[in-house]
């Protein structure tokens, strides 16, 4: 019987049996009735995944669900989706599914193998002889694929890099192998030294979902490196402590701003055990009907870590303010305060060469300007775009209909796509761009979009400034959104923008609209929206909210410098927000940056 903390224990088996209630297996392998998610088998009404069944087994032992024999059936089942010959170039990697001839990624194989580490790791007596043979021949397979994913690391990529160091670092405690556990170290200081350089790569230190990712490759990392008296360790556990620091001031709720999200349908809190192990949730209070396999695979490395109780969220303080460093001049600022929260980054993509491709990017699933209202929902920027045969967003609908066409347009070339933002509190300013744009489309718009939202969107127009706002009304919050300057694709110099209001079942977008037409090509040097957004917290009434927003001023100007040579849609712009006479964020941006 193994040792483990009782509520532990009836969280990991409740989400267990409603996870795989009605789950079939078939030959050693858990089936979905559905595509899996690559582009090899997305034609299929079915498919046999390697990784759910890792995390069938993992907890089917651990739990007592499984026997020996049906058990080994399943690693055998798992084996068979790795690459043994050493002639291939892809010897130790894995294929996600059974029905995929090639390896499409090289991600499957630190996310098939690492639930069978965890749990080789940390209860590795509920593990058979006969199966540590199998799990024996696949690490000793998957050693050198991760050696040589760590000789030569993709280091803007954390999650992957991370766990695949990880992983290694396990391969060689598991199998006894000191020349993995050097290559292991020398990855990691690498790694480290790149992060405290330069900083996350592309940016999963503000994902919720891959900070989980994270975090239990270091721990599996610290757990090897204990007794190595090597400064690794403790290099790591800084880098544990920060993140838990950073959760703790979400206290619970999705970042605003996030990259790398699958939030969209925006949600204003996403259960995971990450909240638990920052110490944000206590264990009891979760529901294994909203958990799944993959979020316990933490429990078993953090479970002694675990406190039986959540600290107070009433101690931290509101409104607050937190900027996350990202990469190089990238960051991400967030301000929380006692009902609403707003986020922007300052730079998006925060490193080049990121944002779209034909079958990768991080542009469709990332929200790089928000606000939230508690209890109501996540509200995003959104690129529009349609091509006439269909519709493509970023961020996406969902992630089955962007991750096979994650690009914007269709073209094998892409525009530059731009995000610059500046704020200061509960006010924000951001500017959106698309350059150098040669591509066949019937529309193209910028949208806020709103989920759930069942008020009446009021239109003010101030006596000052003439300025149009759009304001959201909550119980405790009113969010006041308004136009900035932009250029559409029939100007060639910023011009004052509109904002169309467009209600669907289930939601309301606000829309800046840049093209509109019969479906052709769009040939447009610089498209640009802009908007400004207050979080008005306590003002409710009517009358107080317009005599605050009379106090508002906000100064868009354009201009060339004399400096570089300059069109109209490439001059400097200079934005400034003020309330009563005290300017509270400028952005400045220049198109040649």
């Amino acid at each position: 019987m193994i040792s483990m903390k009782p509520n532990i224990h009836k969280l990991m088996n409740e989400t267990f049996l409603y996870e795989n209630n009605g789950v079939i297996l078939e030959d050693g392998m858990v089936r979905y009735n559905k595509p899996g998610h690559t582009r090899e088998i997305a034609h299929l009404g079915y498919c046999h995944e390697g990784r759910q069944t890792a995390h069938y087994y993992t907890f089917g032992m651990l739990l007592g669900h499984l026997d020996e024999q049906a058990g080994l059936h399943m690693l055998q089942s798992i084996s068979m989706l790795q690459r043994t010959d050493k002639l291939d170039p892809h010897y130790g990697g894995f294929r996600w599914y059974r029905e995929e001839k090639l390896v499409n990624d090289t991600n499957a194989a630190f996310f098939i193998l690492r639930p069978l580490v965890m749990l080789y790791m940390c209860h590795p007596d509920v593990i058979p002889a006969s199966h540590r043979t199998v799990i024996h021949d696949m690490l000793h397979h998957a050693g050198e694929w991760f050696r040589k994913e760590c000789e030569d690391p993709i280091l803007y990529y954390p999650n992957k890099i991370v766990s695949d160091g990880a992983l290694l670092l396990a391969i060689s405690y598991l199998l006894n192998n000191p020349y993995y556990l050097e290559e292991g170290i020398r990855f990691f200081e690498r790694w480290e030294a790149y992060t405290t350089r330069r900083g996350w790569g592309w940016g999963e230190n503000i994902s919720l979902v891959y900070l989980s990712v994270i975090l239990n490759a270091l721990q599996i990392a610290i757990k090897v490196l204990v007794g190595q008296q090597h400064p690794l360790e403790q290099q790591l556990r800084f880098r544990i402590q920060n993140i838990y620091q950073f959760l703790r001031f979400q206290d619970g709720e999705e970042f605003v701003p996030t990259i790398r999200s699958y939030n969209f349908s925006g949600e204003t809190k996403r259960d995971d055990m990450i909240w638990s192990i920052a110490g944000i949730v206590a264990v009891d209070g979760l529901q294994p009907e909203k958990l799944t396999m993959n979020h316990l695979l933490s429990l078993l490395l953090f479970e002694e870590e675990l406190s039986e109780a959540a600290d107070s969220p009433k101690s931290l303080s509101k409104p607050r303010i937190w900027e996350e460093p990202i990469f190089d001049m990238s960051s991400a600022y967030y301000w929380i305060g006692t009902s609403s929260r707003l986020g922007s980054i300052n730079r998006f993509p925060v490193i080049p060469g990121s944002y779209q491709w034909s079958d990768w990017g991080l542009g469709w699933q990332s929200f790089p300007v928000s606000f939230s209202v508690t209890g109501e929902q996540v509200s995003f920027l959104r690129w529009y775009v349609d091509l006439g045969d269909e519709v493509r967003t970023h961020p996406g609908e969902s992630y089955r209909t962007s991750y096979l066409a994650p690009a914007l347009f269709k073209e094998s070339f892409f525009p530059d796509i731009q995000t610059r933002s500046a704020q200061f509190e509960h006010c924000l300013l951001t500017v959106r761009c698309m350059s150098n744009l040669n591509h066949y489309a019937a529309e193209i718009a910028d949208e806020w979009v709103i989920h759930r939202y069942v008020g009446v969107i009021e239109e003010f127009v101030t006596t000052v400034e003439g300025r149009p706002w759009l304001l959201l009304k909550y119980a405790h919050t009113t969010i006041a959104i308004t136009a900035l300057n932009g250029i559409t694709s029939d100007a060639s110099e910023r011009q004052v923008m509109t904002v169309e209001i467009e209600h669907e079942s289930d939601r309301v977008k606000l829309r800046q609209v840049l093209h509109t037409g019969q479906a052709g090509f769009v040939q447009q040097p610089r498209l640009e929206t802009g908007w400004a957004v207050l979080s008005l917290e306590h003002l409710t009434q009517k009358d107080d909210i317009l005599a605050y927003l009379e106090e508002v001023r906000i100064e868009d100007l354009s201009f060339a410098d004399g400096e570089v040579p300059r069109t109209k849609f490439a001059d400097i712009r200079q934005i400034r927000l003020s309330i009563a006479g005290m300017e509270k964020v400028h952005l400045h941006l220049d198109p040649h940056e």
